[in-house]
């Protein structure tokens, strides 16, 4: 992985060499409009597979999304950036990828991509006793490996991070039928976690909602 992480590295500074020559004459949407479109397009290209990668990488990566962010404000090398990502709204790298694994996640389980993506992923249905005791009742979880008996996989791969972190999401964003409302919530919830931010609480509207689909329906005998 540290060879491809290199060339994304590679690629990155090359293209805010090039930014750095017209940074006098562009606006700040213009420069955000660049680097979501000419640096945060080649981090987040195939992101899934970043996933697992180690911490001396991803903080390579950190490295050019903080040199990126500094040319979006005009600041030197040596200028603290965390509040500058923040101002603009940028996720840190482990919650990019781990925004692109949800994502991909909810498109499979929707059917939003190629089967080969849905096939690995399985939803967890609970046992008649679970539903009785409305323990473990959350059927918009995933089987996590340990649970589908895979072995010879690696920690990083799709079909094992993408029942870790699916699972560790709240239950009301799970459930949204809307991918635009999703992908909204979802970005928020990771904002949050990567600026220590106080989680955003649940919409009142879905409260009613969730407790329906979480309540067991029991059949009575005839």
């Amino acid at each position: 992985m540290t060879d491809n992480v290199s060339k994304i590295v590679q690629s990155c500074n090359l293209q805010l060499v090039n930014m750095w020559r017209v940074a006098g004459k562009l606006t700040r949407q213009l420069k955000v409009k660049l680097v979501s479109t000419l640096i945060h397009f080649r981090i987040d290209f195939c992101s899934a597979i970043l996933n697992g990668i180690s911490a001396k990488d991803r903080k390579i990566l950190q490295k050019v999304q903080n040199s990126a962010t500094r040319f979006i404000f005009g600041q030197r090398r040596r200028c603290g950036v965390t509040e500058l990502r923040k101002r603009d709204h940028f996720l840190a790298i482990k919650e990019r990828i781990d925004y692109k694994i949800c994502l991909l996640t909810y498109k499979s389980i929707n059917g939003l991509c190629p089967e080969y993506f849905s096939e690995v992923l399985d939803l967890r249905v609970p046992k008649m006793e679970s539903m009785i005791l409305k323990d473990d009742t959350d059927t918009t979880k995933l089987i996590p490996k340990n649970e589908r008996g895979i072995r010879g996989t690696t920690m990083s791969a799709f079909s094992v991070a993408a029942p870790r972190i699916w699972n560790n999401l709240p239950n009301y964003i799970r459930t949204f039928l809307s991918i635009e409302l999703f992908k909204r919530r979802l970005k928020t919830y990771f904002f949050s976690l990567a600026y220590q931010l106080p989680l955003p609480p649940v919409p009142a509207e879905l409260l009613i909602t969730l407790d329906s689909r979480n309540s067991p329906q029991m059949l009575l005998p005839s």
